[in-house]
């Protein structure tokens, strides 16, 4: 596989992305035409009426107001926890490292099921704004804890499970002492992941999110790699090991952060797709960057259509079915074992 060239590659994953988005598209209760739904994303993308809108204007709602910030959502939030992925194992130079080592997903789950409990979740943004709100929060405490000065990737990850189970062990309580069924089953549905409350508004915020995060990661791309052969052999080969690391972490912790608070936590993303990736492409960040993005962001997708079509009338929690699928087939990667880290 990593004899293919890049740029096929690349290419077979676009194309793979715009045949799933349309496919993801018609998946529903209602029939749609794949040429009307082209028709109504070019106009509407291109704010003008290339086409001439000879379709329902329900037809319009459904595609664009209701499918679309769903499945645009999916490839947003797929490439981010892949992006993240591999910084993490970067960082801690393990394979086992995810989006959430760093105890992140469990402050803003902390945050998101408070709002809940306390009746807001029906506010505007509630929930999302609670959620970052503790993942900040909870970047703060693990950044503090673990030093500000001198930098340890072990204290780093060591505090990041302490403070991971801390707010973990809250968020259980406050989950099992709420007198409210239909709050529970919101906490718990929030809890393993879902992107049922995605519109433009928040794809817009979070698509900046993740430019920014890649515009600032990317031009390391060298440093990346130098650093998976260790700190002083980085450090030998001029890569100011501090900054990088500090950039990682900054990055990793807002993007994560700002991803968990709007769909809840999604698991084994940020583990297996780089695993995949790297067995595709190699462990060179310059291709394994955009191509671990993209194939999250796919895989995210087709996960997506499962949890709105497994079960009739429905929907499955997005992060329930990314961990069916993710778990087994990380298991098989271990056992397979043929790559090796940083090769």
């Amino acid at each position: 596989m990593k004899k293919i060239n890049f740029t096929l590659l690349m290419g077979l994953l676009i194309m793979a992305i715009l045949i799933g988005i349309t496919f993801s598209i018609l998946l529903g209760s209602v029939n749609l035409s794949p040429l009307e739904v082209w028709k109504i994303f070019i106009n509407k993308l291109f704010g003008t009426n290339i086409f001439q809108p000879n379709w329902n204007k329900t037809i319009e709602i459904i595609v664009w107001k209701l499918r679309a910030p769903r499945i645009i959502m999916s490839l947003i939030v797929g490439g981010s926890l892949s992006l993240v992925g591999i910084l993490m194992q970067v960082l801690t130079k393990n394979t086992l490292a995810d989006p959430y080592i760093l105890g992140i997903s469990s402050g803003a789950s902390t945050g998101a099921i408070l709002v809940i409990i306390l009746g807001g979740g029906g506010l505007l943004m509630g929930v999302p704004i609670g959620a970052f709100m503790f993942s900040i929060l909870t970047a703060a405490i693990v950044f503090f804890n673990s030093g500000v000065k001198s930098f340890s990737t072990s204290r780093l990850v060591l505090t990041g499970v302490a403070v991971s189970s801390l707010f973990s062990g809250i968020t259980t309580f406050l989950v099992m002492t709420s007198p409210r069924e239909n709050q529970v089953r919101s906490a718990m549905f929030w809890m393993v992941g879902s992107l049922s409350g995605s519109n433009w508004s928040i794809v817009g915020i979070s698509f900046l999110a993740f430019i920014i995060s890649l515009g600032i990661i990317y031009p390391f791309y060298r440093e990346l790699n130098i650093m998976l052969t260790g700190d002083e052999t980085a450090l030998t080969l001029g890569v100011d090991v501090k900054k990088v690391r500090w950039i990682i972490v900054l990055v990793s912790t807002l993007l994560t952060g700002f991803i968990v608070s709007n769909t809840g936590i999604i698991g084994f993303v940020g583990l297996v797709i780089p695993h995949i990736s790297r067995g595709v492409v190699g462990s060179n960040h310059k291709k394994l960057i955009p191509f671990s993005v993209l194939l999250g962001g796919l895989f995210l997708l087709i996960t997506d259509d499962l949890a709105r079509s497994l079960v009739a009338g429905q929907e499955i929690p997005i992060g329930v079915i990314t961990a069916i699928l993710g778990a087994p087939f990380f298991l098989w990667l271990i056992r397979k074992n043929d790559y090796k880290f940083g090769n």
